[in-house]
C-alpha cells in the first residue's frame, strides 16, 4: 500500500498540486502543513496556465523536489502525450508514490507500473465508470467533476451534493481538488460529502511562493479542527 492510501485510511488528508516543478514550493508546501504533493510533466495546467515539459527536460527539477521533502510525492505523466518506455523506466526507478491521470488519457499500461492508481474523473463521470475503475484497480478517485466554465466560483450544494453521489457509489477514496474556490472553512463540508481529502492547487494556491505558503497553511489549520473520522 501506498502512503498516501495510508495517509487517507488514517485521516482526512492535504495534497498540494505544485504549480510548477519547483523545490522551493515544495518545501513551503510541507513546511506550511501539506502531507503529500503532486508534480506534472507533459501537459498545460489550465488553471494555472503553465505548461510542464517532457520527463527529460522536467527531470532535474522533480528530482530536485524528490530529495526536499519526505512526504509521499505523485507525478501526473501527461495528456494525449505519455513518456515512452525509457522514461517510463525512469520515472518507476525514482521514489513516486503513485499516479495520477485523468482517466481519458491513462494509457492500459499505466495498471502495470509499481506506483499506486490515482485516476481523475471529470462531469461526464457515471456510477457505472468508477464500479467498473474500482474492478479494473484502480486505488484512488480524484474527483474532477466541475466543468471548467464553473471553476473558481463558489462552492455550493450542487456541487456537494454531486461530491457525495461520487463518494457513495464506490469503495475507493476520493481526493477533491480546488477547481472551486473552495474556503478553508468549507473542509468540513466536503469531509461531510464523503471525500478522504483535498488537493488544492494554483485556484486557491496562487504561483508564488509566499501565497501557497500561506493558502496551504490556512487549508492545513481547518484540516486539524476536523472531527475524527468516524
Amino acid at each position: 500500500m501506498s502512503q498516501l492510501r495510508s495517509l487517507l485510511d488514517r485521516q482526512f488528508c492535504l495534497m498540494v498540486s505544485l504549480p510548477s516543478n519547483d523545490a522551493r514550493l515544495a518545501v513551503a508546501a510541507v513546511e506550511a502543513g501539506a502531507q503529500c504533493l503532486k508534480v506534472h510533466i507533459n501537459c498545460h495546467h489550465f488553471a494555472s496556465g503553465t505548461t510542464f515539459g517532457s520527463w527529460v527536460q522536467e527531470r532535474s527539477a522533480i528530482l530536485e523536489v524528490l530529495q526536499a521533502v519526505s512526504v509521499p510525492v505523485g507525478i501526473v505523466t501527461g495528456e494525449e502525450v505519455q513518456p515512452g518506455p525509457d522514461d517510463l523506466a525512469d520515472i518507476q526507478a525514482q521514489r513516486f508514490d503513485f499516479w495520477d491521470l485523468f482517466c481519458k488519457f491513462t494509457p492500459a499500461g499505466h495498471l502495470d507500473l509499481k506506483m499506486d492508481r490515482m485516476v481523475a474523473v471529470d462531469s461526464s463521470w457515471t456510477p457505472e465508470l468508477m464500479k467498473a475503475l474500482e474492478q479494473l484497480g484502480i486505488h484512488i478517485i480524484e474527483g474532477s467533476v466541475i466543468p471548467r466554465s464553473e471553476y473558481r466560483t463558489p462552492l455550493n450544494l450542487v456541487d456537494l451534493a454531486t461530491y457525495l453521489r461520487l463518494t457513495q457509489c464506490h469503495q475507493m477514496p476520493v481526493l477533491i481538488p480546488t477547481q472551486k474556490a473552495i474556503e478553508p472553512h468549507e473542509v468540513g463540508a466536503l469531509q461531510k460529502a464523503g471525500a478522504a481529502g483535498l488537493t488544492i492547487g494554483a485556484v486557491v494556491t496562487g504561483l508564488e511562493e509566499s501565497s501557497l505558503r500561506s493558502a496551504t497553511a490556512r487549508f492545513a489549520e481547518a484540516i486539524a479542527q476536523l472531527p475524527p473520522r468516524a
